[in-house]
């Protein structure tokens, strides 16, 4: 029978994860979940999870909206 996350020694809960790598508790749970309960393993994920946010922030943030091709930005009616 295996125990809680939560009670194994060595590991993070969510909340210890969360306020050490400035995670909400939800996106601690995912990262716990997809990395095991190991405090290296939850280290790491949790390392490389804020990275994916802040490049998809920073990917947002530039992004003009919608893309159009530079055939769509010439007047067509001049031809």
């Amino acid at each position: 029978m295996s125990k809680p996350i939560e009670s194994r020694q060595n590991s993070f809960t969510a909340p210890e994860l969360a306020a050490k790598f400035g995670l909400t508790l939800d996106q601690a749970r995912v990262v716990i979940s997809s990395n095991g309960p190991s405090r290296h393993g939850c280290e790491i994920g949790a390392a490389a999870f804020r990275n994916a946010l802040k490049m998809r922030t920073g990917r947002t943030a530039r992004s003009p909206g919608v893309i159009t091709s530079p055939e769509s930005t010439h007047d067509k009616t001049t031809a």
